[in-house]
């Protein structure tokens, strides 16, 4: 598990970004990653999550996210 900070969020897109509290690239968030009926992200709040693949890009992006 990481922790970090979403640092952006753009709730029409549905997606942002996390700084992780280790040192390291932003981490890709979208709104499918958070359990379904939670609320959506706010630029500084805090979130534990894990680092996935996403199936379309191949890109490293946050799974299993929750706001803490």
């Amino acid at each position: 598990m990481s922790f970090g900070i979403i640092k952006k969020w753009i709730d029409d897109r549905g997606f942002g970004f996390i700084k992780p509290d280790e040192r390291g690239p932003d981490v890709f968030i979208h709104v499918k990653m958070l359990p379904r009926g939670s609320a959506h992200p706010i630029e500084g709040d805090r979130v534990r999550y894990e680092v996935g693949t996403d199936d379309r890009s191949g890109r490293s992006c946050a799974v299993n996210v929750q706001i803490l």
